[in-house]
């Protein structure tokens, strides 16, 4: 409610006022603040910093307009309560000036919401409603509306709470978890697991959506699809809620995706400016997405065109916030960079740590800066660099930025709390997502008798989409939707529109059977998406209904397979959802009803299969055992996928009677070794014996199997069949195709094989053949030494005596703590003397002696005749050198200190894609290079100087790594202290 020294009217008047002289004021391009480089068509502003605002990590509008912001000085450390403060400007001259706390002692919150008269503010264990009674700015009344949530690392509590379109309050999980209860009901608790959640209250309900990303921060677009970030996963999409997947066993549990179209393997670029710091863990990621959080939908409407209804994502550890293009994608969507290589906003300033954003009324974009100087939590930071930082500075910062067009002033917003009903139902028209869903979520809270009829003219006749989706939703929270209406919505010329109107029609379903045949006909809508919710909403009838319907429902789905666009992976998902209660027949009349399966109905029958093998009796199996045997409709590779499905389905369901045997037994007549194989599995989790075919087959295999007249494909097959045989009878087989002169698909396959056995001998053999791996080979081989504990003492062993070097096992921070946090004291303290908690450092001595370059000016000229001589036969940096070792065009984004370590210490943590091998040929040859290529026929070397050789395999005589970086190491002897300051400058210059 409005401040009590102000009159309503009157403070409506001062909300407008102020942000009407924001909109007009703002620096020119000469003003632009020193140390940010935003994008030319927009203006950075600063709205408010410390002592006005510290240490802000949530920003939101009341339905005032007025502007409250959440403190959270506890940040890491846990010695302080957030607070929530409500920031003004009295003076009018657009920015803000007045500091009122208006609510302390909030435990360790990190995110807050308007609703009804107060707000929400999520508050770890608890989740707590507080509000202001006595209209003099400070809140008095305090309640525990839930608790449970589980508290730890701070990064990880719930937050993001968000009002969202369906009228549910949705929040992130954070990756704490817990097992939220509402206080008046402390007996009842939900197992939040991995899951985002979402709840209302009056009544109280509380349920899981869907796979959590663990990050800070949920956006909806204007449609109500959820978006969601993490750290290196800049942007995640749920493309529908888990509920839809329970029960069906499909490899994919959950619907959250990365829709990233600029991530190569795990990674984003992304491009900071100015000098970076060290990282205090991994290295490897300096100059990509490793801390993005504060994911926000900007629907704000008062941005250029190209701007609206995009995704912004801030990165708290490289200072920056990115733009990510929205567009369609099947049934999902995805992201694209907005421009190559230059971000939307950065900054020099190391402390400038975008937390959070938020669309104001205004339609301007606010960034909260948290500014510390340091960011990482402590848990991340090893304990040595830990004990040179502080901690604690920036405790008194804060920064609020506000981000506006240059070309157009902003909206002029309506304070929204005091209008009357039919007003608000006008506001669901504007073009600002803030204005709408507060209009929206009043109209639902006050539940205004005299709302229904403006809506429902609103829904009947806006020519706004938007318009027409909010009045739909604002009806149904009102429990006011008739089905005439929503049946016309279902009809909408909007896509959005016709998508959220299967929502709605879905919870109608369990009632009326009536919408069973509307939603059969969506599934045929020219849109992914509807069609999408179309069978997943079919896949919610009842058993009742499906009996009456699922002829309908399997003629339906027939049709739809066929279409060209029914490939898309999330329809094919939704249809296996769709048929689950009709896996059976819809899989039998694939094989009877069509001369051959496209893409997606194989797909599909896969995923039924699964269903198949989970729900039916053994007969039923059975029976589809027959029918697969028999079709012409599938070839035998196709049959083993079908019975691979039905194994995975039936595992753990305990045995299956002697009933299946005659039909595994026509399987296996076959003579296909994959359908064998196939049938061998399905036999071993029904728990049947095993058959003499399948004996026969695996004698022949193991004799087959190194024949090298068969295609990898032949023997990979083969070496399958061998899984079915005790580990004893087939361990020295699997050992021999490690050689690296195999096919990469049988090293790989061995090594799987390997990695699912418990057996302490394996460590020893891999040890013992170390030195004769591939690189693929070395990375399984070292994955089993370093993440089977009992191997540990072994593979010490081996790195203390140099049978395998520390580079060779990519020693990142997670890798290196397997053994420094051992519960083995004495792996612990073996570990310790070879490395640390902050790095792997093999030459100490030649960094400390040349450390003092850092502290000298470079000149780049110099710099390059350095590289030149240096480091020019196997690097490239632009047009320099030679590409024989890693490019180093974009190396800038790496500290001085940082690449003084790589030069001077090259072994330290070398990638192993760059360790250096060695090959002597049949005829005596010798080469030695890097691999740039390993394929079943060939060996591609590259060589120092940029030469390049392809080795027959067929000659090779042997193939080693030599355990070290190809860069080698005492570069610092031809270098003097102002060469290597030279060098890292031609390294840090910017190169376009």
């Amino acid at each position: 409610m409005p401040p009590k020294s102000i009159s309503y009217p009157e403070c409506c008047f001062a909300v407008f006022l102020a942000l009407f002289l924001f909109s007009s004021c703002g620096q020119t391009p000469e003003e632009e603040l020193p140390g940010f480089v935003i994008h030319p068509d927009f203006r950075l502003e600063v709205m408010a910093a410390e002592p006005l605002v510290m240490d802000p990590v949530d920003l939101q509008f009341d339905a005032y307009g007025r502007a409250f912001v959440l403190e959270m000085p506890g940040y890491p450390l846990r010695d302080a309560e957030s607070r929530l403060i409500l920031l003004e400007d009295t003076d009018q001259d657009g920015q803000y000036d007045r500091r009122q706390v208006f609510a302390d002692k909030l435990q360790l919150a990190s995110s807050f919401m308007p609703y009804r008269e107060g707000f929400l503010v999520a508050a770890p264990p608890d989740l707590l409603y507080i509000r202001d009674t006595d209209d003099d700015r400070v809140a008095d009344d305090y309640q525990v509306i839930m608790s449970g949530f589980s508290t730890g690392n701070l990064q990880h509590n719930f937050n993001g709470l968000t009002y969202g379109l369906d009228n549910w309050l949705y929040a992130a999980n954070g990756g704490n978890s817990g097992e939220p209860y509402f206080a008046v009901d402390p007996e009842l608790r939900l197992d939040m697991r991995g899951d985002d959640f979402r709840f209302q209250l009056m009544p109280d309900r509380v349920e899981r959506v869907g796979e959590s990303s663990g990050g800070y921060g949920l956006a909806f677009d204007q449609w109500g699809h959820m978006y969601e970030t993490h750290n290196l996963e800049h942007v995640s999409h749920l493309v529908f809620e888990n509920r839809y997947l329970e029960g069906v066993p499909a490899n994919r549990r959950h619907a959250l995706t990365l829709i990233s179209d600029h991530d190569e393997n795990g990674l984003s670029r992304i491009y900071p400016i100015g000098e970076q710091e060290s990282r205090v863990n991994h290295p490897e990621q300096s100059g990509y997405f490793s801390g993005s959080c504060g994911i926000t939908f900007y629907g704000g409407g008062a941005f250029p065109d190209g701007f609206n209804d995009h995704i912004f994502v801030a990165d708290v550890v490289l200072n920056l916030i990115h733009l990510d293009v929205l567009s369609p994608d099947g049934a999902a969507f995805k992201t694209s960079r907005k421009r190559e290589k230059v971000e939307f906003l950065a900054s020099t300033d190391r402390a400038f740590r975008p937390v959070n954003l938020t669309t104001g009324p205004d339609g301007a974009l606010y960034v909260l800066d948290i500014h510390r100087d340091v960011i990482e939590h402590p848990e991340w930071i090893p304990d040595e660099i830990e004990a040179t930082l502080d901690l604690n500075a920036g405790k008194d910062q804060g920064r609020i930025y506000r981000i506006s067009p240059r070309a157009s002033t902003l909206q002029s917003p309506s304070a929204l709390a005091g209008m009357e009903p039919e007003e608000l139902v006008k506001q669901l028209a504007n073009p600002n997502q803030w204005t709408r869903m507060t209009a929206q979520r009043l109209l639902v809270e006050k539940a205004a008798a005299g709302s229904a009829a403006p809506l429902e003219t609103l829904l009947r006749s806006s020519e706004s989409p938007l318009a027409r989706l909010h009045a739909m939703w604002t009806l149904e929270g009102l429990s006011a939707l008739n089905d005439e209406i929503l049946r016309q919505a279902l009809g909408d010329a909007e896509a959005g529109v016709r998508e959220n109107a299967i929502r709605i029609a879905e919870k109608r379903l369990p009632g009326s059977s009536d919408w069973i045949r509307s939603l059969l006909e969506m599934t045929k809508d020219e849109n992914a998406r509807v069609r999408m919710q179309a069978a997943l909403a079919l896949s919610t009838i009842t058993d009742e209904q499906f009996q009456a319907t699922s002829e309908a429902l399997i003629d339906t789905f027939q049709s739809l397979l066929q279409e060209e666009h029914a490939g898309d992976q999330w329809l094919i998902l939704a249809t296996a959802t769709a048929l689950k209660k009709a896996a059976l027949p819809f899989t039998e009349g694939l094989l009877a009803g069509n001369d051959k399966l496209n893409d997606q109905q194989l797909e599909v029958a896969r995923l039924l299969n699964k269903m198949i093998g989970k729900t039916q009796a053994p007969a039923a199996v059975a029976g589809l055992l027959g029918k697969i045997a028999a079709s012409e409709v599938i070839d035998d590779a196709e049959r083993a996928r079908w019975v691979d499905g039905l194994a995975a389905g039936w595992s753990g369901k305990g045995k299956a009677g002697p009933a299946l045997v005659p039909a595994l037994e026509s399987l296996e007549r076959n003579g296909n070794t994959a359908l064998i194989r196939a049938a061998g599995h399905l036999r071993e989790v029904m728990g049947l014996p095993v058959s003499e075919k399948i004996k026969s087959s695996l004698a022949q295999a193991k004799t087959d199997l190194f024949d090298n007249d068969l295609s990898p494909e032949e023997r990979l097959e083969l070496l399958k069949l061998t899984g079915l045989d005790n580990f004893e009878r087939r361990a020295e087989m699997l050992y021999q195709l490690l050689d690296n002169r195999q096919p990469l698909v049988l090293q790989q396959e061995a090594l799987r094989q390997l990695r699912a056995e418990n057996d302490e001998s394996i460590g020893d053999e891999l040890l013992a053949r170390w030195a004769s791996f591939g690189p693929e080979s070395r990375k399984g081989a070292g994955n089993i030494l370093l993440y089977k504990a009992y191997n540990h003492d072994r593979l010490l062993s081996a790195l203390e005596n140099g049978k395998i070097s520390l580079g060779e096992l990519n020693f990142d921070l997670e890798r290196r703590r397997e053994l420094l946090f051992s519960e083995d004291a004495a792996i612990r303290t073996r570990a310790e003397a070879l490395f640390s908690d902050a790095g792997v450092v093999t030459r100490k001595v030649a960094m400390d002696k040349m450390r003092p370059a850092l502290d000298l000016k470079g000149n780049v000229a110099a710099g390059k005749e350095v590289f030149g001589t240096l480091c020019g036969t196997c690097h490239r940096y632009g047009a320099t050198g030679q590409d024989v070792g890693p490019v180093l065009t974009e190396i800038q984004r790496k500290s001085k200190a940082s690449l003084l370590h790589d030069i001077l210490d090259p072994n330290a943590a070398v990638d192993t894609k760059y360790l250096s091998h060695r090959v002597q040929t049949k005829n005596g040859d010798i080469y030695v290079g890097i691999v740039e290529q390993e394929t079943d026929a060939e060996i591609t070397l590259k060589m120092l100087g940029g030469q390049a050789v392809q080795i027959p395999k067929q000659e090779v005589e042997t193939f080693a790594s030599l355990g070290q970086s190809l860069m080698p190491e005492g570069l610092e002897a031809g270098m003097s202290e102002q060469d290597l300051a030279d060098l890292l400058a031609f390294l840090q210059q910017e190169i376009i």
